[in-house]
């Protein structure tokens, strides 16, 4: 259910989205249900790490931790589904040693949806709907009080719905529109 939901999350329609997503969870139609009943705690600790992460270059990777232990069946659930990579070692404890990748765009979207401002959110995508320039990301980030992370997953949302360029380049994060 929630790679459907994820595919749905089509930045043009980040207000409804948003109003459907808190919907669902208003009728006890919870996204991560199907990764165990502490998979929304797990994803909630992981937004806020979005959110403390330095902000001059977007970064998906999260270094592993002893907090993160208890969540061990839901990072591999998470994992199975492509929401995240782990960096694995062979032997015990080998799992997630050197953290791991917010591997999908959508998931960090549907966190933000989920645990960030939607008045900041509807600006951002009223911002990337209107551009006509190029748009950088550290520059977005000081207007929409946005994690850079996030600004560069609505970005790539974009880049793959077709409406415009992502830079590829390591660290950058430009966006340029179709017009």
């Amino acid at each position: 259910m929630l790679s459907q939901w994820l595919d749905e999350i089509d930045a043009a329609r980040v207000h409804e989205t948003l109003d459907e997503v808190k919907g669902r969870l208003d009728r006890r139609e919870d996204p991560l249900a199907k990764y165990g009943i502490r998979a929304k705690e797990l994803a909630k600790m992981l937004y806020s790490l979005i959110q403390s992460q330095t902000q001059d270059q977007p970064t998906t990777h999260i270094a592993w931790t002893p907090q993160f232990e208890p969540f061990i069946k839901e990072f591999r659930y998470f994992e199975s589904d492509h929401l995240i990579t782990g960096s694995h070692a062979i032997g015990p404890d080998g799992e997630f040693t050197e953290g791991f990748w917010l591997a999908n765009s959508g998931f960090i979207v549907l966190l933000a949806l989920l645990y960030d401002d939607p008045k900041k959110i509807a600006r951002l995508v009223e911002i990337i709907d209107n551009a006509k320039d190029r748009l950088k990301g550290v520059e977005l980030r000081e207007s929409v009080e946005l994690p850079l992370t996030v600004i560069d997953a609505f970005f790539q949302r974009y880049k793959q719905r077709g409406q415009g360029l992502k830079s590829e380049e390591r660290g950058s994060s430009l966006y340029i529109p179709k017009p």
